[in-house]
């Protein structure tokens, strides 16, 4: 088994107080990054709305699929 096997197969034993966990680390490591990299929040806010876009594709796509 494949480490993105393991990771997959542990992230479906997810309750929703996890997945809601996960999702808060991560927006707070976000803001972190954007406090001492200040590069990141001198973009054009049209670059944010990409990356939104490109990394919201995939969910979607899954979403629909179902």
């Amino acid at each position: 088994m494949g480490l993105a096997n393991l990771f997959n197969y542990k992230k479906k034993k997810f309750t929703l107080i996890d997945v809601a966990s996960d999702e808060v680390a991560m927006v707070a490591f976000a803001f972190f990054v954007a406090k001492y990299w200040t590069a990141v929040t001198s973009l054009a806010w049209y670059w944010y709305v990409i990356v939104f876009v490109v990394f919201l594709i995939k969910p979607l796509m899954a979403m629909i699929k179902k």
